[in-house]
């Protein structure tokens, strides 16, 4: 094919895809040096490409207002149309997405074989659920045969930050100037979540047996989570107030992933902090629940541990989770004790000190 002038990439799906899709607008652009590239994304997650120079215009788009106004949804596919574009990706695989990928009149338009309305794409591949991991189903979009994937730093997320910027938040961090590790407790699924109480155990078992401190990440909705847990530590020593910083609600999309930058381990549930963890390979624990891992969204970092309850019938029991055990025992968390995700921080730990002998 010609080289195309204008390209079109459709991702609004949650902030942890986007954050993953950063390695395949890479590609893109490495595809496409001289085009220009433009990246639909989920309103509100457009922060974190800051700075990308894969990317020339981030549009945002507000799904709440469309799907309430069909108006305004309409206006937003006619603007598409006007734009021109000869080229378009669609890693999103939702009813919506392939009409907006069908309205910019593109002559090449890929998605996947699986997605709504999937005959609006003039080429499609295959999105297998389980297997591959999202960024190489990403590259299928690309390349038709798996030995040209990217490998190692270029199939990671790439997000791009100036230290200069984060003054703010580097004061508060260097109030207590040992090394820390990150604690994301929250997930917008509740069944992806490790309870609150077993979150404060395992932090515990930090606070008592290693150096490091702790700092709590999350947003706006997750305060009350994190006073919780912050509140329960205090409740065993007060001192520890020294060696916990709660930074729920109070970052930005670029502020929290230089929090997660400077970072020594990240713990957290399946949710998007994995995906900051692996944009700068920094070693992660990551906890399993209701999702598997062969879903394709697990850690990217050449140091991860992955905990979770093998051989449950009822697991996985659902691709995103949910918002309760539909059988009513949550053993894929509540069989995870604090004392054994402890055992595992420790592995890594172990392995951060090797690297640095």
């Amino acid at each position: 094919m010609n080289q195309p002038s204008k390209i079109l990439i459709i991702q609004t799906a949650f902030l942890g895809d986007l954050i993953l899709t950063t390695a395949f607008f890479q590609q893109v652009r490495k595809h496409y040096p001289q085009a220009q590239i433009d990246v639909i994304v989920n309103k509100g997650t457009e922060t974190v490409l800051a700075g990308s120079p894969d990317i020339d215009n981030v549009i945002p788009l507000n799904k709440k207002e469309i799907k309430k106004n069909l108006i305004k949804f309409f206006i937003f596919l006619r603007n598409l149309r006007k734009a021109n574009y000869e080229l378009v990706f669609c890693p999103h695989f939702s009813f919506r997405s392939s009409l907006m990928s069908w309205a910019t009149g593109a002559h090449i338009r890929i998605g996947y074989k699986e997605s709504g309305f999937s005959f609006l794409h003039t080429q499609t591949v295959s999105r297998p659920t389980r297997g591959p991991h999202e960024v190489n189903k990403l590259f299928s979009l690309l390349w038709d045969d798996e030995y040209n994937f990217p490998r190692g730093r270029d199939a990671r997320p790439i997000l791009y930050l100036n230290d200069e910027d984060f003054g703010r938040i580097a004061l508060k961090l260097n109030k207590n100037p040992s090394e820390f590790i990150v604690l994301a407790a929250s997930s917008l699924w509740e069944t992806k979540r490790y309870p609150e109480e077993g979150f404060i155990g395992l932090a515990r078992s930090i606070l008592q047996k290693t150096h490091y401190s702790i700092v709590l990440i999350g947003s706006k909705s997750d305060t009350a989570l994190t006073k919780n847990i912050y509140q329960g530590l205090l409740l065993d020593r007060a001192e520890w107030a020294d060696r916990i910083l709660d930074l729920a609600g109070e970052t930005s999309l670029q502020e929290l992933a230089y929090i997660i930058s400077k970072s020594k381990i990240v713990i957290s549930n399946d949710s998007s902090p994995v995906h900051f963890a692996s944009a700068f390979n920094i070693p992660t624990l990551l906890i399993y629940g209701a999702t598997i891992p062969e879903f394709g969204y697990s850690s990217l970092a050449e140091n991860h541990i992955i905990s979770e309850i093998s051989g449950l019938s009822c697991r996985p029991c659902g691709i995103h989770g949910g918002t309760f055990c539909p059988v009513k025992h949550f053993r894929c968390m509540n069989d995870q004790r604090p004392e054994m995700l402890f055992e595992k921080f420790k592995i890594l730990q172990e392995g951060i000190s090797k690297a640095n002998t």
